[in-house]
This record gives structure tokens, C-alpha cells and sequence, in this order.
């Protein structure tokens, strides 16, 4: 299959694009700027082709002469509540547009990478200390930017699904971790990435607050395992949105527990509380993902420890 990856030499698109060869696919990336940092091992394999998904006609250009099967589109501005101009621009005219060239170029199918963060602020029972776990079905409300711009882009998506012939699909990731965010993000985002990694290094990792706080994970290898599977499945999808996650729900002391299993002189220091990253609008949360293990048999290959263990390999191999 052809396959067509915006935002591809991003930290989830660089395990995606692994994925998607290891399962011989021919891969497109579209990205806005040439680095190849992250994917070095396979940069020779896929084909890159710059551009911006804000730019409409440059963008459905692009589609249309790749002429992909399948388009994942996984661009996206992080950085909401600080630039919500660029957010919206970003998130959700970048999708509408991803859309708009897929459907003029008869691409078959869309998958659109959303998030947990539809379902924040988590209240009531699905939050502390219940966790009860949230399911496709229940009710989006997001407050933060980042999920009213994926709830947003979710909305369009579906329209694109319903009243063309693109097959579209959104999936809700639990909190992402993994090797490469060091490197690309910066700020709360990188807790759970700096307290492996830093250990790893033999360095100190230390938080003040937030070790009582459980949340919904899944490691990023996980997630490109998820998407190549919906992006690659033979005919017509039964849902059209689906929660990706590992199924637990995993506080920063468990985490951190894994880590000294692992690492038993690691310097880690995690103090008691909530709100780890300082979330304005918290959403940590536990994720039910029965409806992609129903439809696809998909589960995911790395438990907490696991991958905590392959993560740490990967850091000392690093260095």
C-alpha cells in the first residue's frame, strides 16, 4: 500500500514510518521542514516532500501526485493555549485541508490522530481517584485548546466520512511516551520521557508534586502498532473513532517504581499529590480500548514495564 504521512519525521511519526516499512508499505512523507534526525535508520526508504499543510492548493498538489491509498495525518500545533491562532489554524484548518486534497484526489482512506484530551476535563468518577474508565461514547467537553482543536478537527472528519467517498477514521490516544520527545518537545509534556531518561543517563530526575496522580499511557511503539493497523485494515471499518491505549491506568509512583525495578541506584524523587504536568484543564485518565481489541484483535505489545525496559535499552544504546 501507499501511505502518506503528514507530520511523518515527528517522534510518532518516526516509530510509524518504521512500522509502516516493516510491513512493506512504499511511504510518503509531508512535512514542513527537512529533519531527518529522528529516523535516520530508514530516512533512505521513505520519500519526503516539503510543504505546510495550511497551504491548501500546495498541499492538495502533493496528494495528488503521490496518489496515496491511505493518508495518516499526524501534523499538529502543541503549543495551544500559549498561540490559539496558530492552533486553530493548525489543527483544524490544516485538517480540513488534509481532507479537502484526499477527497479531490480519491485517496480511500483518512486516519486523523486525536486525543484523550476530547474527553478533558476528567470529572466525577472518571477522574481521581476512581478513574473509571472513558469510552468512545461518552461525552467530549474539552475546555483546554488543544482538545476543543481536536474535537474540532474530529467534527470535520466525520463530515468528510459521511458526505464523500474517503473512508475516515479518528483515533484517541492515552498520554504518549517514548523515545524522541526529549529531543522535540520541550516543558511538562516530557515528565514521563525525562524520568526515564534521565536515570538512564545516571542523572537525577526530581518532582515536587503529582506521584498519587494515575493516568492512561500507551508506549509510542504501541502507537505506531495501532495506527498501521487501522491505516492497513482491508475493507470498510466498523466504528469511525477509536480509543488507543494500554488499558491501565498507572500513577507517577508506579512509573517511578518501574523505573528503580529497572534502575535500582536511579537518583528519582517524586513527591505526593496531583496534577503532575500542571494541566490547567487536567485530563488524566483511564482509557477503555475494548473496541479496538474487538474490531481488530489489537492490543497493545508493551506493558509498563516493558516498556520502560525497551525505552532505557534504547537510551543507553544512544549513548
Amino acid at each position: 500500500m501507499r501511505v502518506m504521512v503528514t507530520g511523518g519525521l515527528g517522534v510518532n511519526g518516526a516509530w510509524l514510518l518504521r512500522e509502516l516499512l516493516a510491513r512493506d508499505n512504499e511511504v510518503i512523507v509531508f512535512e514542513n521542514r527537512h529533519d531527518t534526525s529522528l529516523i535516520d535508520d530508514v530516512a533512505d526508504r521513505v520519500q519526503i516532500v516539503i510543504g505546510d499543510i495550511t497551504d491548501a492548493a500546495g498541499l492538495a498538489e502533493a496528494v495528488r501526485q503521490v496518489a496515496p491509498d491511505s493518508i495518516v495525518h499526524l501534523a499538529a500545533f502543541v503549543d495551544c493555549e500559549n498561540d490559539p491562532v496558530t492552533a486553530v489554524a493548525v489543527n483544524v484548518g490544516g485538517t480540513t485541508n488534509v481532507l479537502a486534497a484526499a477527497a479531490a484526489a480519491g485517496v480511500r482512506r483518512v486516519v486523523f490522530t486525536s486525543s484523550k484530551a476530547v474527553y478533558a476535563p476528567a470529572i466525577g468518577a472518571h477522574g481521581h481517584p476512581e478513574y473509571r474508565p472513558i469510552g468512545e461514547d461518552d461525552a467530549q467537553v474539552p475546555t483546554g485548546m488543544y482538545g476543543i482543536t481536536k474535537a474540532a478537527g474530529e467534527a470535520i472528519v466525520d463530515w468528510y466520512g459521511r458526505t464523500t467517498d474517503v473512508e475516515c477514521v479518528s483515533l484517541r490516544f492515552a498520554t504518549i511516551f517514548g523515545p524522541g520527545r526529549l529531543q522535540r518537545h520541550s516543558g511538562s509534556i516530557n515528565t514521563y520521557s525525562s524520568m526515564i531518561e534521565l536515570p538512564a543517563m545516571g542523572q537525577p530526575f526530581a518532582l515536587d508534586h503529582g506521584g498519587d496522580e494515575g493516568d492512561g499511557l500507551i508506549y509510542v511503539l504501541d502507537v505506531a502498532d495501532a495506527i498501521a493497523t487501522v491505516t492497513l485494515a482491508p475493507g470498510v471499518l466498523p466504528h469511525s473513532v477509536y480509543n488507543v491505549a494500554d488499558g491501565g491506568v498507572w500513577s507517577m509512583n508506579d512509573f517511578a517504581n518501574s523505573i528503580r525495578a529497572l534502575i535500582p541506584d536511579a537518583e528519582l524523587e517524586v513527591g505526593s499529590g496531583l496534577n503532575p504536568m500542571n494541566q490547567p484543564d487536567p485530563y488524566y485518565m483511564a482509557i477503555d480500548a475494548s473496541r479496538m481489541a474487538g474490531d481488530f484483535g489489537w492490543r497493545p505489545q508493551y506493558g509498563l514495564d516493558r516498556a520502560i525496559e525497551h525505552y532505557v535499552g534504547l537510551v543507553r544504546a544512544r549513548v
